[in-house]
């Protein structure tokens, strides 16, 4: 992620945030659900929704 996507997002969450490259998805949501295995914090159900959608944007 450049500077001003990472400036962009901010402390925004998954369900509330997008990174601008649709292809860029997929790999998002899968460091964003790595860190939530890795340290623990609640996901929200709008989170989950947002990432759920994010993954299915991943190769088979």
């Amino acid at each position: 992620m450049d500077k001003r996507t990472n400036c962009d997002k901010g402390s925004k969450t998954a369900a509330t945030w997008r990174p601008p490259r649709r292809a860029y998805g997929c790999e998002c949501a899968r460091r964003y659900t790595g860190i939530e295995d890795e340290y623990g914090p609640s996901v929200t159900a709008p989170e989950k929704l947002a990432l759920q959608d994010l993954l299915a944007t991943c190769p088979q």
